[in-house]
């Protein structure tokens, strides 16, 4: 089996009308991208209670927002079915 996994770039998917295998066709506007890109948000925090001497990654989207993250249970559970909300294009 094989998996792939990566990126769109935030101008390649703003504004498309999409659906993939685990969500319904939506198109994909600034609220939908910034709530599937939390996930990145918690993987910084979970990186950075791991190594906490390393300089964290700044993803600039959550930065020029103000948005912080950290991970803990609450994180966990919002991530609860995060995958409903890919970005398919």
């Amino acid at each position: 089996m094989t998996v792939n996994m990566g990126f769109h770039r935030r101008r390649s998917v703003l504004g498309v009308e999409a659906g993939g295998v685990h969500n319904a066709r939506a198109v994909y506007d600034e609220a939908r991208i910034a709530q599937r890109a939390r996930v990145i948000g918690y993987a910084i925090a979970a990186r950075r209670q791991r190594f906490p001497c390393e300089q964290p990654f700044v993803y600039r989207p959550h930065a020029a927002a103000g948005r912080s993250f950290a991970w803990d249970a609450a994180a966990k559970a919002d991530m609860h079915d995060y995958n409903l909300l890919d970005l398919n294009i």
